[in-house]
């Protein structure tokens, strides 16, 4: 009985974790979409300073699941919520590296001296922040209809990447000032494109923590 209040205890620390980089992550996205806004090199910096900290993050979480796993030598459902832990935890380590990206872009487009106003990416990157705040809910509350809604939104993100790339593509001599603001747009609208494909796999891991199944929701 000792044993098993032990391993709840270390369980319950393990997904607090995987909050915990969430939380850090969806912080630093939100940083990067500010500095875009407001040509603010200072706060783009800072974002890519803390990414070693949502590694370090990543370190802890690896090693608390492999020692709980070389202790209690857990199996079926108590080790499924392990290795999921595991894989979601190098899942929002990648979002933290795609808020890292936006952030340099934010750098290079601050030469611009003028905002940055894009319809299409503010509503990709508010809908990247909707689908991390349901990631935090699904994971906690083991909510299995919340992260199958959540896979719904990427499609959103997928169809703004498309329309973005279409209307680059379509334009007919760009001015060489143009050329490099789209080449930008360009990067952004891909980062967030991949941030959206990351949260759905922590969906997806999620899912299989709860069921004991792989769903591929990307598709």
């Amino acid at each position: 009985m000792v044993l098993r209040e032990k391993f709840e205890s270390e369980l319950k620390e393990l997904k607090l974790k995987v909050i915990d980089m969430e939380r850090f992550a969806s912080s630093a996205l939100n940083k990067s979409y500010q500095a875009l806004l407001k040509n603010d090199v200072e706060l783009a910096l800072s974002v890519i300073e803390d990414d070693k900290k949502l590694d370090k993050m990543e370190e802890e979480l690896d090693e608390l699941a492999i020692l709980m796993i070389a202790k209690q030598q857990p199996v079926a459902t108590d080790l499924r919520h392990i290795v999921s832990a595991i894989k979601i935890g190098s899942e929002i380590e990648r979002v933290g590296d795609y808020a890292k990206n936006v952030a340099k872009t934010a750098i290079r487009l601050s030469k611009e001296e003028k905002p940055f106003v894009n319809e299409a990416v503010g509503e990709m990157h508010a809908t990247c922040m909707k689908m991390l705040d349901m990631f935090n809910k699904s994971f906690m509350e083991e909510n299995i209809v919340l992260s199958k809604e959540l896979a719904e939104l990427d499609d959103t993100v997928d169809d703004l990447y498309g329309q973005e790339i279409r209307k680059i593509l379509e334009m007919k001599h760009p001015e060489s000032a143009t050329v490099n603001e789209n080449s930008q747009l360009l990067f952004i609208v891909r980062h967030y494109e991949r941030i959206g494909d990351h949260i759905t796999n922590m969906a997806e891991e999620t899912l299989y923590m709860i069921k004991g199944r792989h769903y591929h929701l990307n598709e």
